[in-house]
């Protein structure tokens, strides 16, 4: 199992009078009752995280741990990087989660780091982090054009042709006034998306505490890693088949699986006359788009 040498996190609800620890199984001490309730992994029907809780489904009780009770960051990294090290070989159990900067851990596979892989340790900055996203939106511009455009042309015209009739009479003022209606609309549509890509960084912090810390990064032949320093042991990697394609921007090498982002390796945690040798492994190994 993926990062099973970690120690047991215990989390007290005194609201709830429960006591859950998150460790090899799954356990659940309730007041009044002399035996625990205890879960292989394997029992559970699901799991997600919000940006509030963790919710664990037993298919016959469901219990929610806000992370309020968890103080102490490292605590939350470690329970996140137990429940996911367990899931990635239970995967008949639902996981659901926001959205993220780290790869989740349940694409994760034991594996022996060699010592000539590519390893650098660093954070994540808010400024690399959202120029990349912008130039993700960038590369798909022309498809939400696509979307938009012929919508908003269309719309304008039988707007124009409401309002007014005539189309005969009015066809060259109707064509040429859609046409600017459609390209407008969908530079405002851009817009929008383009600001809402550039607060990526403080949208995720809000639920994913890990971005403040320490991050472990690492490529090697058997495939690459993104994690929080404070659990990562280098037993555990994430295999190339994981990943379909991978894109590069000013600031980073960003590998994609099933059309999301899934790892994101910043360039500047490595020698600028490393960069293009970087570059060359990991296209050695996918597509580049």
């Amino acid at each position: 199992m993926a990062y099973e040498s970690l120690p047991g996190v215990k989390i007290h609800y005194r609201e709830k009078k429960q006591t859950f620890i998150i460790s090899d199984f799954f356990s659940v001490y309730e007041k009044g009752s002399d035996v625990p309730e205890i879960y292989k992994w394997s029992d559970l029907v699901s799991v997600s995280e919000n940006k509030a809780d963790f919710t664990l489904n037993t298919g016959v009780k469901s219990y929610v741990i806000p992370k309020s009770l968890i103080t102490d960051p490292v605590q939350l990294i470690r329970a996140r990087a137990i429940i996911e090290g367990a899931i990635s070989i239970n995967p008949n159990v639902d996981y659901k989660f926001g959205k993220r900067i780290l790869p989740p851990k349940t694409l994760c596979t034991g594996c022996e780091v060699p010592r000539d892989a590519y390893v650098a340790v660093g954070s994540y900055t808010e400024k690399e982090v959202n120029n990349a996203n912008v130039v993700l939106l960038n590369s798909g511009f022309d498809k939400l054009i696509i979307a938009v455009f012929p919508i908003a042309t269309v719309a304008a015209f039988v707007l124009m042709w409401v309002l007014w009739g005539e189309v005969l009479n009015n066809l060259i003022k109707f064509i040429p006034i859609s046409l600017f209606a459609g390209g407008a609309t969908s530079m405002v549509v851009y817009l929008l998306c383009a600001f809402s890509a550039k607060t990526l960084y403080s949208r995720i912090l809000k639920e994913d505490p890990a971005l403040l810390e320490d991050i472990t990064f690492v490529i090697c032949e058997d495939g690459f890693i993104a994690a929080e320093s404070e659990v990562y042991d280098f037993c555990n990697i994430i295999s190339w088949n994981e990943s379909a394609f991978f894109i590069e921007t000013n600031h980073a090498y960003i590998v994609f699986k099933d059309k999301q982002a899934v790892f994101w390796l910043p360039k500047r945690l490595f020698p600028k006359n490393k960069h293009k040798e970087v570059g060359d492994f990991i296209a050695d190994r996918l597509q580049q788009k």
